[in-house]
């Protein structure tokens, strides 16, 4: 036997580490599992390597050549921080680039409040930045200034960084500016490993790019450490390591790309599917399933190749490294966090886990591991009966609940990397592997139709053989930004050609000749202005022969699978690829003697068991040893068989047949009488699995929204809000899953037409839907779900549409003075009627727009991702039958009522409790503008609890211009409750059940009720005020909850106006700022309150708009001090390209964002024009349209800072100088704080302590109690107008209670009475200067359009 014939894999996993030698020449194989050794993994490996030598027979003496293998170092040194410490050079401007990210705050509306502060993983005291520029299309428009950058970095010497990452603005395009920074730290730093983006990841996205890069440098010491310390074990062994993408490199290409190994472990499972199964049998389009300890990781393989994704997420870090297109959930054999494991193992676990659910039900042996590993089975019912008597079941109904939980949370993974690609589960086979997969093999397969589910031999160690069989691959990319109706298709031959030979030579050097190679080629395409594109494969031969139509073709294809639609708009490629691998022989695998009758050997039984299966018990269930079945073997569920690694369960509705390699292959059978099914399960259990089905087609229509739509409003600051609601009955309307409230149930109250299956309705009036949806941008899109002729729910969705008409580009005009001046308004009409579209409405929609092609698509959007949804309820209403399903829905909102009932009674204290915060002005030059909530309880009619009510009387009358917020009291019950829940009780359930415990109180007239036709176009200003308001009224009793003021508003920044070529461009985007200093720590710097929303990334901006991003930091000292800071706002400086006009939207320029309980305010916000043509700085108003500008000029952007929580002197002090050393706190600014510091920026200890002493002492002169309840505003709204001007550099608005109520509120008796109230209380506040500021005497002028543009 050859030694050449002998593959060695290797792979290592949290628990185990497995091993494989297999004989490529027979199909021979052995397999070792031993336990991992994290503080070596090293250790692991040769002890996995020893025991699989151990076991070949003393004839066998091969000589292992070479070892393939995969790791998790570079993950675990991710995920635990224990990377490099390293120094990242960055373009003057861009420091903080790691620390906003993407301006995103994770998990929900509400989310802010809780989720804690991360660091970036490069320290910004190891951040330096470097003067020069070059402009998206390579251009050099500063030079690289090399003396000033080599005079910078010398402050790094004495900071000791293990690594360095440079990453420039637009380096894909021109790496210049990039070498020379190398140069230069080479020379200064010798012994550093220097790490240039343009090197890791040339493609366009400057913070995907950076991310990517730094992560690659901090892993790469521990990944050298590692190979290093195993290539010196191993001796004169070749080392291959798994890339994320299922290749292989060599260990010194697995050192410089070490971002590429984050999923080298779930990589080698998927390339042992393609080789065993896709390869060896005639399932070749497969759903892969590995369940291990506490994850599982799902894959697509279609047509024998792994699906690929070009990006690789680690905890909350996205990495665009490719990968295999593995998707990971938190369910696996230890799931619920239970450590230290199931309570069947023995080690002192007390939880119930996945795995103590399966022992109890019978599905387990006594024993695993060949016998070697006792179960506790008595430990496990232990556990597992805790849970039932909490909930009222039986034993065994809990354990299978449990079981179907877990379940229902892996078929929504499964239905990520299936549906949610565009393809049919029913298409695939299933294939279960893991050491926990094959449990689960039957019920997966059942709910994904995906058969025959397939359970390979040794499913335990299948990722160690997968390593064994995988061939060496590199790719090469580069970003090829071009429009396919410019290009042609030698200019892309040859570029791929280059590639290819770039790629080629890289496996030439590791040993690989070019005639055993093979190349494939990919382009990332799009249409033209989408932010997300399409991986499209390719060959040179059919574009030779084809021309470019192959690619548009292929993207127009792929675009409709994917999204059921296509569009008439130019396809561009945005990156071009080269793949080179290694051309490896077929997989050779064992085989197996046939069976002579198909029933197994008598000798194959090991043992019986007892199981229990949707109320039924078997006994006398079959134990059949795997090593001892045959090809052709049929077995009948109930059964269970086993084997060293790994136990497959039977179910009662399915049958087995064993295959000629000994794959275990799971069908379905006729369900006998007696055998209940899911729809007659208990009804808390449907319930539960209801809620997960409902989560998973929430994500469905997120997916397909993100992937679908055009506007970047939509695609890349997620402007979108899915929601489904219960159907017709007691509840018709009511949200279950969504975040913003249901507007259904004003569309039935408003609605006189029918309702009948097939029909979409469609709206933007706000009026209509009772404030359901907020401005005319908002389009609306409602779909009834129907099944058996029954509408048993609804779907929803609403999106921010990029412009529909009005007066000004983007459709929010400021100065509007009724709505129809903000756009076209549709009112309630069906889009679709009994299914069939209705083209002239939306022609309508799509003409009346200044970007009909972005209102095309994503009104497409919006419907596909309602029809998804419809598709799932119906599946829900066939699994669990209608009736269970409509109990679930009504059981999801009671149960929020019960629960929100119970935080009503213990967490919200007694009294009313009343709090006012005002919006600047309203963009004519009025404000500022009050608005105020008292908040207290009443009893409910009916003796049985208490309702809350909100009353906001006290806000002003509404206003003439488009400021107003028509409030749905749905929207604020839902906002109030959604930030209630995650601050007080996460675990309650979020929809629209607790609704009639809260009464909302909102004057008609007023500012939050204005009466049609009051303009509403800018209400983004009070939406975000008013969060400010929430907060202050919920939080003054309730600690857990009071934040300071933030970033509660998402400003807009719209630019317009004509290229050279005569095509119109219109940027419309969202600035972000400080969160508040908060209980749970500081608020984030450069961040969005609002759920889900992202920046989009300054280099997509330049590419598409006619502008040039010259800074883009936080602000130094914006964040209110506090014992935890505020956090700092932004300043983005747009350097204008082309002539047009900017509109702004900002706000909290005359008031700051109150500190809170001792905390300071954050800074203001502002504004700046700086002409090119004289270099003068112009003061521009926090609102205003039609502000023109010129090639050349500058805005200067800056967002307002959070505000600061606490007594700032109660800062650890260390702290405070770690953030000046940072650039986040100036050293003047650290003694906000009380913190004096030294020349080295260290803490000066005693000076310190004498300061804070005093300030704690004046704190107490004027009377403050430690600790109590305060808000700090800055002054008084008096003192802010007098010192307005100074500040500022802008004259103080004029105050609302002067003017003359005009309009269709203004003979309303209550909003006569209210504005002379207000009269009273500004003359109170202003004094002798009330006249003077509320503009009486002087003519009134409520603004013009012409005003607005005359200010510049």
């Amino acid at each position: 036997m050859g030694t050449s014939t002998w593959k060695l894999g290797v792979d290592v996993g949290g628990t185990f580490t497995d091993g494989i030698l297999y004989n490529s020449a027979n199909g021979v194989s052995y397999r070792a599992k031993v336990p991992s050794t994290p503080d070596n993994q090293a250790k692991g490996v040769i002890a996995a390597i020893e025991q699989l030598k151990s076991l070949l027979p003393a004839a066998e003496t091969p000589k292992l050549r070479s070892l393939h293998h995969g790791t998790t170092i570079a993950t675990n040194a991710l995920l635990e921080g224990t990377g490099a410490k390293v120094a990242l050079i960055v373009t003057e401007g861009y420091r903080d680039i790691l620390v906003m990210r993407r301006s995103q705050v994770p998990g929900g509306l509400g989310a802010w409040v809780v989720y804690p502060k991360p660091d970036p993983i490069a320290s910004l005291e190891l951040t330096i930045e470097a003067a020069g520029r070059i402009t998206i299309d390579g251009t050099e428009v500063r030079p690289f200034d090399e003396e000033g950058f080599r005079e910078s970095i010398q402050s790094l010497k004495n900071k000791s960084p293990e690594a360095i990452t440079v990453s420039f603005i637009n380096s894909f395009a021109n790496n210049l500016h990039e070498h020379a920074a190398s140069r230069i730290l080479q020379e200064e730093f010798p012994d550093l490993p220097i790490s240039l983006s343009s090197s890791i990841l040339p493609e366009l996205m400057e913070y995907e790019r950076t991310l990517t890069t730094v992560v690659s440098a901090m892993v790469r010491p521990k990944v050298e450490i590692y190979l290093d310390s195993l290539q010196s074990e191993l001796k004169d062994m070749d080392i291959r390591i798994l890339r994320s993408d299922g290749g292989l490199t060599s260990p010194n290409l697995a050192k410089e790309y070490s971002c590429n190994l984050l999923y080298s472990g779930p990589a080698g499972g998927v390339a042992g599917v393609a080789g065993m199964i896709a390869q060896k049998t005639n399932y070749k389009n497969l759903l892969t399933f590995d369940m291990g300890g506490t994850s599982t990781d799902v894959c697509l393989i279609q047509n024998g190749i792994p699906s690929l994704r070009r990006e690789t997420t680690v905890g909350d870090l996205t990495v665009r490294a490719p990968s295999v297109d593995v998707r990971t959930v938190g369910a696996g054999g230890e799931s619920a966090g239970a450590v230290p494991g199931p309570c069947a193992y023995g080690k002192g676990g007390i939880k119930a886990t996945v795995t103590d659910a399966n022992a109890v039900l019978g599905y387990l042996p006594p024993a695993l591991l060949g016998g070697s590993f006792k179960l506790d089975f008595e430990a496990s019912r232990r556990a597992v009966q805790l849970i039932a008597d909490g909930l009222g079941l039986t034993l065994h109904e809990a354990a299978e609940g449990i079981l179907k939980l877990a379940n229902e949370k892996m078929y929504g993974a499964l239905k990520s990397v299936s549906v949610e690609r565009g393809h049919d589960p029913r298409e695939y086979s299933l294939v279960a592997f893991g050491g926990a997969g094959p449990l689960h093999a039957c019920s997966l397969a059942r709910l994904c139709q995906s058969y025959p589910a397939i359970i390979p031999p040794s499913p335990g160690v299948l990722c160690a053989f997968g390593d064994a069989i995988t061939s060496l691959r590199h790719e090469i990319g580069r970003t090829y930004i071009c429009n396919l109706g410019e290009v042609k298709a030698s200019d892309i031959i040859d570029t791929c050609k280059s590639l290819a030979n770039q790629a080629s030579e890289v496996l030439v050097k590791q040993g690989l000749p070019s005639n055993r190679q093979t190349h494939t080629f990919e382009a990332d395409m799009r249409y033209a202005g989408q932010a997300l594109s399409l991986p499209v494969g390719f060959s040179l031969k059919d574009l030779e022969k084809d021309g470019l139509d192959v690619l548009e073709n292929s993207f127009t294809s792929l675009h409709h699978s994917l999204f059921t639609y296509s569009l008439e708009l130019r396809v561009e490629i945005i990156n071009l690829r080269s793949r080179a691998e290694e051309v490896s022989p077929g997989v050779i695998l064992k085989q197996l003697s046939r069976s002579e009758n198909g029933l197994p050997s008598p000798d194959a039984l090991s043992a019986g068991t007892e199981m229990y299966w949707n109320g039924v018990t078997y006994n006398d269930v079959p134990i059949w040893e795997r090593t001892r079945l045959k090809d052709g073997d049929k077995l009948a569920g109930p059964a269970i068989i086993t084997e060293m690694d790994s136990n497959t369960i039977i179910m009662p509705d399915h049958r087995a047949e064993i295959d000629q390699f000994g794959n275990i292959l799971l069908w379905p059978t006729e369900v006998e009488q007696g055998v209940r099914m899911e729809a007659e399960e208990n009804q808390k259990i449907i319930t539960q699995l209801v809620e997960a089905a409902l989560a998973n087609a929430r994500l469905e229509m997120d997916g397909l929204i993100l992937r679908s739509a055009l506007s970047p409003a939509m695609r890349e600051q997620l402007d979108y809000f899915p929601m489904i609601s219960a159907g017709a009955g007691p509840n018709d309307g009511k949200m279950v899953v969504g975040q913003f409230g249901s507007y259904i149930q004003h569309f039935l109250k408003t609605w006189h037409g029918t309702i009948e299956e097939g029909d979409c309705f469609i709206t933007n009036d706000p009026y209509e839907v009772q404030g359901g949806i907020s401005h005319l941008n908002d389009m609306l899109v409602m779909l009834p779900v129907y099944h058996n002729g029954k509408r048993v729910a609804w779907t929803a969705n609403q999106g921010h549409f990029t412009d529909v008409g009005g007066q000004s580009p983007g459709s929010l005009p400021i100065n509007g003075r009724s709505i129809f001046e903000d756009g076209i308004q549709i009112p309630l009409s069906k889009l679709y009627d009994k299914g069939k579209l209705n083209e002239a409405l939306q022609n309508v929609i799509c003409r009346n727009s200044r970007t009909p092609d972005f209102s095309r698509a994503d009104l497409h959007a919006l419907v596909a991702a309602c029809r998804i949804a419809g598709q799932r309820v119906s599946e829900m209403c066939v699994r669990f039958g209608t009736e269970a399903f409509e109990t679930a829905l009504d059981d999801l909102l009671d149960r929020n009522k019960i629960a929100f009932a119970q935080l009503l009674r213990t967490s919200i204290p007694a009294g009313k409790m009343t709090f006012t915060d005002w919006m600047d002005d309203d963009g004519t030059g009025m404000g500022p503008w009050k608005v105020s909530c008292t908040m207290f309880k009443e009893p409910l009619e009916d003796g049985s609890g208490e309702r809350l009510i909100y009353d906001f009387d006290g806000t002003d009358p509404q206003a003439e211009s488009s400021v107003n917020w028509l409030v749905s009291p749905t929207t604020w019950k839902m906002r109030s409750s959604a930030y209630l829940i995650k601050a007080l009780d996460p675990s309650i359930t979020l929809n629209d059940g607790a609704y009639d415990l809260m009464d909302v109180r909102i004057p008609l007239g007023t500012l939050l009720n204005p009466v049609r036709p009051a303009a509403l176009s800018c209400r983004t200003h009070l939406l975000g005020r008013t969060l400010d308001l929430m907060i202050g009224t919920l939080g003054q009793r309730q600690p857990r909850f009071m934040t300071a003021a933030g970033f509660s508003d998402s400003p807009h920044l719209f630019y317009s106006g004509w290229r050279a070529d005569g095509t119109w461009f219109q940027l419309y985007q969202i600035g972000f700022g400080g969160i508040p200093g908060r209980p749970v720590g500081d608020g984030l710097d450069g961040h969005s309150l609002f759920p889900s929303m992202k920046t989009v990334p300054n280099e997509f901006l330049e590419l598409y708009f006619p502008l040039r991003i010259e800074h883009y930091a936080t602000i130094t000292d914006s964040g209110g001090a506090g014992l935890h800071r505020g956090g700092n706002g932004v300043r983005i400086d747009y350097r204008f390209l082309r002539a047009g006009e900017i509109s702004l939207h900002d706000d909290r320029w005359l008031t700051k964002p109150w500190g809170v309980n001792g905390g300071e305010p954050g800074a203001r916000s502002s504004k700046t024009l700086v002409r090119a043509s004289d270099g003068a700085r112009i003061a521009l108003p926090s609102k205003g349209d039609f502000i023109a500008v010129k090639e050349g000029d500058v805005l200067e952007w800056r967002t307002w800072g959070g505000g600061g929580y606490g007594a700032p002197y109660a800062r650890p002090a260390n702290i405070v100088a770690r953030e000046v050393r940072e650039g986040l706190v100036s050293r003047e600014g650290a003694q906000r704080y009380g913190v004096l510091l030294t020349d080295a920026l260290k803490v000066d200890e005693a000076a310190t302590i004498t300061l804070r002493a005093d300030m704690l002492a004046r704190k107490l002169a004027e009377g403050r109690e430690e600790g109590a309840f305060e808000i700090n505003r800055g002054g008084t709204l008096a003192e802010a107008f007098e010192r307005c001007q100074a500040e500022t550099g802008l004259a103080p608005p004029r105050l609302p209670s002067g003017r003359t109520l005009r309009g269709p509120a203004a003979g309303l008796k209550h909003i006569i009475e209210l504005h002379a109230r207000r009269q009273r209380e500004d003359r109170v506040e202003f004094g002798a200067n009330y006249e003077r500021y509320a503009g009486i005497g002087t003519k009134e002028d409520v603004g013009s359009r012409g005003g607005v543009r005359r200010c510049c």
